[in-house]
């Protein structure tokens, strides 16, 4: 099966975008920017809907420190 010109660069640009997708993550995960085991950034759990029944330590903080601001 010939490919012609048109098919070559459609490929290319796809590989281009998976191998810069793929290429991303990893940098992202090898330089600790993401975490690959839930959210684990307390900003976000003051809005979670599932911060009752977390067990991630951010989540488990932010109770401690709801729980401690409502007895004040």
């Amino acid at each position: 099966m010939a490919t012609n010109r048109r098919e070559f660069f459609r490929k290319v640009g796809r590989l281009t975008c998976l191998s810069a997708m793929v290429g991303g993550t990893v940098y992202l995960v090898t330089e600790n920017r993401i975490s690959m085991n839930g959210c684990g950034n307390n900003q976000f759990c003051s809005k979670c809907q599932q911060i009752a029944s977390c067990n991630l330590d951010p989540a488990k903080k932010q109770r401690d420190t709801e729980m401690s601001n409502k007895g004040l």
